[in-house]
């Protein structure tokens, strides 16, 4: 019996094969692989209602680091809506005609601005807003 044991453990050890090391030029590090989509959509309601008066046309309000929290430095994606009576209307990357006079929205790094150009007094005093922003 103890014969047959020995054998067993030989042809056993003998049939495993050792692997080659791998060297580190052929190692691709979990790094080096694009991460999977973590694309993500973040939509804030804000109220616009600290308007400032330049040049006596122009009006803005501007919501300082809104967009902190929102891939700063990253890839993202920045939409302005104006909210009004239950419709939106989209403000980024166009100037639209609201209650008259021009009215759109710009982002720099944080800072989400409101702008709206008037030839008199501004004739409201807030804006219902939805900054949509997508990170990918």
């Amino acid at each position: 019996m103890m014969v047959f044991a020995g054998a067993v453990a030989i042809i056993t050890l003998s049939s495993c094969t050792k692997e080659q090391p791998v060297s580190d030029s052929n190692f691709v590090s979990p790094s080096s692989h694009s991460p999977p989509d973590a694309s993500q959509t973040v939509n804030l309601s804000l109220v616009a209602n600290n308007w400032v008066n330049y040049d006596s046309q122009v009006y803005i309000n501007t919501f300082k680091g809104v967009l902190a929290t929102a891939n700063v430095n990253g890839n993202r994606e920045v939409t302005v809506y104006v909210m009004d009576n239950g419709k939106e209307e989209q403000i980024s990357q166009r100037h639209i005609t609201y209650l008259g006079n021009e009215l759109w929205a710009t982002n720099t790094g944080v800072d989400v601005s409101l702008v709206y150009r008037c030839s008199g007094p501004l004739p409201f005093s807030f804006l219902n807003i939805r900054v949509q922003v997508k990170t990918r």
